[in-house]
């Protein structure tokens, strides 16, 4: 069988010889007299060939030692030194690639690719003035190398020697005529040195020589635009225009003009004109939406958004991004239902994209869908089952539905998820709290609730359920009360924290304090809750007309106890 990767590396070999072996090895000159010295040659080139196949497999240690046998041999040897200064390079060692490329060029000035890789050492050195020095010699010394103006005069602008590279380039325009690179690098220079109108002459230039490369003509557009130029932007957009009535970028364009010159009922719809178009690329469009709701909130330009994301869900109905996007907008405007029905058609076609799930379990809890979030967490999971954000959604929404079993296991391997993000640590930790609670195992809850307690002492939102939970099942009753006085002493109008309290208050039986809290907060409450627990305190204090008062309002505000049906058509306390 044939050995592919062997010609391929004797063909390489042979290359590389015939580059750089005949003229550094007397080797291969033809002598009528053989001497000693022939043998210190033969061994020279011998080195040289195994250093070459080494670092042809890149072997650069062998290389290098190969090489630097050969140097002993032939110590003026231009290609030897270059293959070196090579592998230092690679190697990213400058000192001694500059080392022996500087002696490659000094015994042969006349290779163009000795100069190349000494430049190109300067340059990471950022010695930019020896790479100048160095291109000016070669393109003065070495024959038909006039292209190397091209990295002079971009040496020249690293050293801010504006006018000296543009000499370059303009050599290299005489040289080659019309290119996009030099033209382009001379209207960099011309704009940097605040020139616009040499850089717009330039840009002519171009669409001179391409009169048929409508990219030209777009340049120079954008740039005439970029610096305020609409009426002369405007003629080229209309050249455009009159060859091609639906060129996206022409009609973009002519929208820009015409709401710079506050037309901005022309423009929007030349804006819509150009997303019906199904030719504009895709990302464009996007791009353009983008740049507009970063502009939100702003009532016009939310109805514009919007109109423009209905046009690309038209243009584009099977891009997922089109319906996301919309989705977007419609979240901005408040408008959650249809923006979820928005997401959910986005994820439908492309269930891939992890921000989309997370919209649409956000939504699912603001609209308090908690069956839907139930199903969508669970599909979100089985994309992303190592995402900690939609376990807590999956054992939120069975929480919700108090299916308290299931909720704990979210939490747990939420936990599990998260133990290098303490903020949703905490979260899952005091979440696994109200579960076992839920489940009545009081046991697990309050230990969640101690682990993060110690974590966070200040943690109120902790403090204020495990009190309640406490002053409920009235257990360690004043150590719930030590906890709901800390944390009314940092929100002392808050009315759930004042609830709390005055829950322990009443679980302690100071029917009158607890009662001096509550009046307080429940004539400004629609907690119903809270109205319940204010018809308790009066019954205990013997105000029972008062007391069926507030359980009846309370009925109507929801949120109340399994009992209230029973206190208020027995007019007794249950509890």
């Amino acid at each position: 069988m044939i050995n592919k990767k062997q010609i391929k590396l004797t063909i390489s070999l042979l290359f590389i010889f015939s580059l750089f072996a005949k003229a550094d090895f007397p080797f291969f000159k033809k002598k009528k007299n053989i001497t000693a010295d022939i043998s210190k040659s033969q061994l020279a080139e011998y080195s040289f060939s195994e250093g070459v196949k080494e670092f042809t497999v890149e072997n650069y240690g062998k290389a290098v030692q190969n090489f630097e046998k050969s140097l002993s041999g032939n110590p003026t040897s231009a290609a030897t030194n270059y293959m070196l200064a090579q592998i230092y390079f690679k190697q990213r060692n400058w000192y001694k690639a500059q080392m022996y490329a500087e002696k490659a060029v000094q015994l042969n000035d006349q290779n163009k690719y000795y100069y190349q890789l000494l430049a190109q050492i300067y340059d990471q050195k950022q010695n930019f003035n020896e790479a100048i020095k160095l291109y000016q010699n070669l393109i003065k010394k070495v024959p038909n190398t006039v292209e190397y103006n091209y990295e002079l005069g971009n040496m020249f602008l690293q050293v801010n020697k504006l006018d000296d590279a543009i000499k370059c380039f303009d050599k290299l325009e005489k040289a080659f005529g019309v290119t996009e690179e030099v033209i382009t690098a001379k209207q960099q220079i011309h704009l940097k040195n605040g020139k616009l109108e040499e850089a717009l002459k330039e840009g002519k230039k171009l669409i001179d020589a391409f009169p048929d490369e409508q990219r030209y003509v777009m340049l120079q557009i954008e740039m005439l635009l970029s610096n305020e130029k609409y009426d002369e932007a405007e003629k080229l957009v209309n050249q455009i225009l009159l060859k091609d009535p639906d060129n996206a970028f022409g009609v973009l364009a002519l929208s820009d003009i015409y709401r710079s010159k506050g037309d901005s009922i022309n423009s929007d719809l030349l804006l819509l004109k150009a997303f019906r178009n199904q030719n504009m690329n895709m990302e464009a469009k996007l791009n353009i939406i983008i740049s507009k709701i970063r502009q939100l909130p702003n009532e016009s330009l939310k109805n514009q958004c919007l109109n423009l994301a209905q046009e690309l869900i038209k243009t584009h109905p099977t891009d997922s991004r089109s319906y996301a996007v919309y989705a977007d907008i419609l979240t901005i405007a408040t408008k959650n239902k249809e923006a979820l029905e928005n997401y959910l058609k986005s994820i439908k076609i492309d269930n891939t994209q992890y921000k989309i799930w997370q919209q649409i379990n956000i939504l699912d809890h603001e609209l308090q869908l908690y069956d839907s979030m139930l199903v969508h967490s669970e599909k979100a999971l089985e994309v992303f089952p190592n995402q900690n954000l939609f376990w807590f959604y999956n054992g939120l929404a069975h929480q919700m539905k108090k299916n308290y079993s299931k909720s704990t296991i979210a939490f747990e391997e939420g936990r599990k998820l998260s133990l290098n993000d303490k903020a949703m640590l905490l979260q899952f930790i005091t979440m696994l709290g109200d579960s076992y609670n839920g489940a009545k195992d009081y046991k697990r809850s309050d230990e969640a609730f101690e682990e993060v307690l110690k974590m966070d002492e200040n943690n109120h939102l902790v403090m204020n359920n495990y009190s309640y939970y406490l002053s409920v099942r009235k257990e360690k009753l004043d150590y719930a009360k030590k906890l709901s006085e800390k944390v009314i002493k940092e929100y002392p109008d808050n009315a759930t924290y004042l609830d709390t309290y005055a829950w322990i208050l009443y679980a302690l039986k100071d029917f009158k304090g607890a009662a001096d809290v509550f009046e307080k907060i429940v004539d400004k409450s629609d907690n119903g809750t809270i109205v319940e627990h204010y018809g308790d305190v009066l019954f205990q204090l013997g105000k029972k007309n008062d007391a069926i008062k507030y359980w009846k309002k309370a009925k109507i505000m929801g949120e109340t106890s399994e009992f209230l049906d029973k206190k208020i058509s027995e007019s007794k306390l249950y509890e």
